[in-house]
């Protein structure tokens, strides 16, 4: 049985392919530019008094952002918030504070975000490491070496910063051609028969980069939320 195939199909499938992508083009054209360009500092001066007030105003614009907080220690001064997925072209849900680019870059990849909060003193820097000195690791709860950082009873100002990381989904030993998925397959971990009880990274996140346009645009909102409140 022979299949006669319509003249009028053929050429529409083309056509049906071009206005997809412009579609999809004139999209990214107006999410990139929508997304806000901050023109702030990289971090803001925070008043002694006023260091409860902006440790809540960051568990609030890091909520907005649908960075969710999870560990929060405000002795410490430091808030670490949940992960949060980027849209790629067909979520656009997802696209809130991306660009264009990332949301290509969520398209090709599963990309997502968390983000780390750090109130320190003014001028504070940490000191270099001695390459003579023992590793003795963090100073952990109960530890006779030190009581750590006491951020609400410090002595002078502080500054807020902020550090957003963006992580990608890999699926460990994958090797994928450039040109299509078809053809993609997965290597063999030869060590697990030499030695099957030896540690391995099980991980399926890995950190790339640094959103450091979204850093400045959580910062912006943090000291347009204290400039309403702190008089």
């Amino acid at each position: 049985m022979s299949v006669v195939s319509d003249p009028c199909l053929a050429t529409l499938a083309p056509m049906l392919r071009i206005s997809v992508a412009a579609g999809i083009l004139t999209t990214l054209a107006v999410i990139s530019g929508c997304a806000h360009e901050p023109t702030g500092l990289g971090f803001i001066t925070v008043e002694r008094g006023s260091y409860e007030l902006a440790f809540d105003a960051a568990c609030e614009v890091s909520r907005e952002e649908g960075l969710v907080p999870q560990i929060l220690d405000r002795r410490a001064g430091s808030i670490d918030t949940g992960v949060k997925s980027a849209g790629s072209v067909m979520e656009p849900w997802g696209w809130q504070d991306l660009t264009a680019a990332d949301v290509v870059e969520a398209t090709f990849g599963f990309e997502r975000r968390r983000a780390h909060f750090e109130f320190i003193e003014v001028g504070f820097r940490p000191l270099a490491p001695e390459g003579t000195a023992p590793l003795a690791g963090p100073v952990l709860p109960g530890s006779s070496r030190g009581t750590g950082t006491d951020i609400p009873n410090a002595i002078g100002d502080l500054e807020l910063r902020v550090s957003v990381s963006v992580e990608r989904q890999f699926r460990p030993g994958y090797q994928g051609p450039a040109y299509t998925r078809s053809l993609g397959r997965f290597s063999t971990d030869v060590t697990t028969k030499d030695d099957p009880l030896a540690p391995r990274d099980r991980s399926n996140w890995t950190p790339i980069a640094r959103d450091e346009r979204l850093e400045r645009v959580l910062i912006d909102r943090i000291a347009a939320k204290l400039s309403t409140t702190v008089k």
